[in-house]
């Protein structure tokens, strides 16, 4: 873990207020699928606390890393705002990752909304590694889906859906999750996105005994578990109990990558 100054190389609206940043930044570019950084977004105390956002992609020989979200509030909007060439501060990468799939395994990336672009990195690496990778890609609405060439790098079958049916399945994602889990249930289950869908996707693997491991999209203020702002409730591992503190993992050292079914979603 790092903090550094970093430089924006490049920083593109790829879809509907969903944007594109590339960073050179060394440090990061060693990061692993499911890491994140926080990012200053503002040189002035407003926005004062920095923006938490998962790492979508990194090229080591480049040193360089992507980070991708979407403007929708003030955090998002200033780092909209930010040009190539300016420098901004950069810590990471932090958390940990997700955990890889048995050799061979076939392997279902179930993401929606913003919760795509780490599930695009790990992608990228399990298809380089030989896995079968599907992606099932959730969004309200068409315009919110993510060019169809950065899908397609991250997974041999891309499917998608969206709730208005402007763009693939008319419904949720997790209608395709439950077609996939009927034709292979020995797939290895991996997502990111929405509370609800999380929850509702851990259902369905549930029901379908699969494994599945989600990346939590609490909102991490420090990032290195200081401020104790992001905890979640898990289960205990099997066999095992948990006392009054271990009762509650903080997302962003524990986590955010976590067994689903350990999860308390309600």
């Amino acid at each position: 873990m790092l903090d550094a100054r970093v430089e924006v190389i490049s920083n593109e609206e790829i879809a509907a207020d969903f944007y594109l940043a590339r960073l050179r930044a060394p440090q990061i570019a060693a990061a692993q699928p499911g890491q994140f950084v926080e990012v200053q977004t503002s040189e002035t105390t407003a926005p004062f606390l920095r923006l938490p956002l998962s790492i979508c992609g990194v090229d080591k020989q480049a040193g360089t890393a992507d980070i991708l979200f979407e403007d929708m509030g003030p955090k998002t909007r200033a780092l909209s705002l930010i040009r190539p060439g300016q420098e901004i501060a950069c810590l990471g990468p932090l958390g940990k990752g997700f955990t890889a799939p048995a050799a061979g395994q076939r392997v279902v990336l179930v993401g929606g909304g913003i919760g795509i672009p780490p599930l695009l990195f790990l992608g990228e690496r399990l298809c380089r590694a030989g896995h079968q990778v599907c992606l099932l890609a959730g969004a309200r609405v068409g315009s919110k889906h993510l060019p169809d060439a950065m899908l397609q790098a991250a997974a041999g079958i891309v499917r998608q859906a969206t709730d208005d049916g402007s763009v693939g399945h008319h419904g949720l994602v997790t209608d395709l999750l439950t077609e996939e889990l009927a034709a292979d249930a020995s797939a290895a289950v991996y997502t990111c996105g929405p509370h609800g869908m999380m929850a509702a996707v851990t259902t369905v693997c549930s029901q379908a005994q699969v494994a599945c491991q989600a990346s939590l999209e609490e909102y991490m203020a420090c990032g290195f578990g200081v401020c104790v702002g992001c905890v979640v409730e898990v289960e205990p591992e099997a066999g095992g109990e948990l006392s009054p503190y271990l009762q509650y993992s903080r997302v962003c050292v524990d986590g955010p990558v976590f067994d689903a079914h350990r999860v308390k979603w309600e």
